[in-house]
């Protein structure tokens, strides 16, 4: 058994309130609006008061997972841990990774601070730099994959392998528990009836033969199936003497110049998996010259450049395909955008996880070309093309101070529009370049008025007023008032963007 140290100062108690308040900051930085964490942040300090009283008497017990169908790239069935579960998750995790972290290769890079999809793409190409001789000699590789990887992990080997190396008593507890823990119990399903039928039987832990398989998706899953592969990592460095090997997950790369001591490697990996991990190797396996471009992790690797997978770039239009559905609307000849900031922050998001994807990759054509063919999305956002990145037009800056700033925003976004802006019971507009428009409309000037509006129109006439600006075939944004208020001025924000169509 091998002690436990904190690499980073003295361990704090596993169960102590700073430990589970630290890791429930961590916990939820990527989940903090969600329903559940919000209610667990509602009443933060007593939650984690009641769950540490749990773990220390050793009553807790997992919640109820809720389970759901994606879509994403293939058909898959989640199992996502409640919030509460999720900070377990992260202290356990937290405890065990100060071991398995001096034990675990260099080259695995799923799940681990510092790794990740980028970092183990580079290292694939330094390696095809190295065995190539940056291009100069013919090498090749072998990938491989295990066949249903997560629904054959087998828990009784899993807590063999990790059992030995837990020194805490309360972390063996928990870590059996939550190795053992069957997630498919009282699960809550969310999504359309019939979807789980239609998820493979191999693919679902509904249908995983007993004692065997874990959810995707949680972090212990995740660590816990780096754990199960540690053994292979080892065999292939240290046994079989293959310096060029990389995994991710349950998707490994072998680079040789000889093809047969590939072959014969292959036959060793597939024997250790079948008699040490009760697993077996998916049959697409691809024994082929590095020159062909290895497709891994989303990206061809070539010795010298890198481009996007075709699966990621179909993946891509679909996704703005679908956005594009859900805001943008065209009837009788009006073209209308919406503009639902929480729908465009998911946008924006979106298009932020495909850019830094494609920047790592000799894709600059190639996001140029997508932008060009979804012209839609230059009503929502600016692409810098300086700094490659985008810049929203939709959210009105918080800095604004008065309402002529805030007409003067929008009026800087949409030069060539009619800004119908909301104040109260009236539409205003306050720039000269507004009067050839009020004119056609029929409004006078008002009279001196605090905000320095020139022109309005009431809300009871606004549809009226809206039709006989789009019938002279002008486009109109409109600025709807909020209720919240920023430093004494009333919050607002475009609601939508009307163009007659060419």
């Amino acid at each position: 058994m091998i002690p436990l140290a904190d690499r980073d100062g003295p361990a704090l108690a596993l169960f102590s309130y700073e430990n589970l308040y630290r890791h429930y900051l961590s916990c939820r930085r990527n989940k903090r609006h969600t329903i559940n964490a919000l209610r667990f942040e509602a009443e933060q300090e007593l939650s984690l008061l009641a769950l540490r009283a749990a773990l220390a008497d050793r009553s807790y017990r997992p919640g109820p997972s809720v389970c759901f169908v994606t879509k994403r790239l293939k058909l898959r069935e989640i199992f996502a841990a409640d919030f509460r579960d999720r900070v377990v998750h992260h202290v356990l995790v937290g405890y065990l990774e100060r071991y398995w972290e001096r034990v675990f290769i260099h080259d695995t890079y799923a799940c681990r601070k510092g790794k990740g999809v980028h970092a183990a793409v580079d290292r694939l190409q330094g390696f095809i730099r190295q065995v190539t001789a940056n291009g100069q000699r013919r090498a090749w590789y072998l990938q491989l994959d295990i066949r249903n990887y997560f629904m054959r992990i087998d828990k009784a080997i899993l807590w063999r392998l990790v059992a030995p190396h837990i020194a805490d008593t309360d972390a063996r507890w928990l870590t059996e528990l939550l190795v053992f823990h069957d997630c498919t119990e009282g699960h809550v399903f969310k999504g359309r009836p019939g979807e789980l039928e239609r998820v493979p039987p191999h693919k679902t832990l509904l249908r995983c033969e007993p004692g065997k398989g874990l959810p995707i998706g949680n972090l212990n899953s995740q660590f816990f199936a780096n754990v199960y592969l540690n053994g292979l990592d080892q065999l292939v460095k240290h046994q079989l003497k293959c310096r060029h090997y990389l995994r991710y997950c349950d998707d490994f790369v072998l680079l040789s110049p000889d093809r047969a001591e590939l072959l014969a490697w292959r036959g060793r990996i597939a024997a250790y998996l079948r008699e040490a991990l009760a697993l077996e190797l998916n049959p697409r396996e691809r024994l082929r010259p590095v020159s062909d471009g290895i497709d891994f992790l989303g990206y061809i690797v070539r010795c010298d450049y890198r481009l996007v997978r075709r699966r990621v770039v179909n993946a891509c239009k679909a996704r703005l395909r679908a956005y594009r559905e859900l805001l943008v609307t065209a009837h009788e000849g009006v073209v209308t955008y919406r503009f639902d900031e929480g729908d465009l922050d998911r946008l924006r998001a979106t298009l932020s996880s495909y850019l830094g994807h494609f920047r790592r990759a000799n894709a600059y054509r190639l996001w140029q070309s997508i932008w060009r063919g979804h012209g839609w999305l230059d009503v929502y956002f600016d692409w810098d093309a300086q700094e490659r990145k985008l810049v929203p037009r939709y959210a009105m800056p918080k800095g604004l101070t008065n309402v002529r700033q805030q007409y003067a925003w929008v009026r800087g976004g949409f030069p060539s529009d009619v800004a119908l802006f909301q104040v109260g019971a009236y539409y205003e507009l306050y720039d000269q370049r507004d009067a050839v428009v009020a004119k056609r409309l029929g409004l006078k000037p008002l009279k001196e008025n605090q905000r320095r509006a020139l022109y309005g129109l009431p809300e009871r006439l606004f549809g009226r007023y809206l039709a006989r600006l789009l019938g002279q075939r002008r486009s109109v944004v409109v600025v709807r008032q909020g209720e919240q208020q920023w430093t004494g001025i009333r919050q607002r924000q475009i609601a939508w963007r009307m163009v007659p169509a060419a």
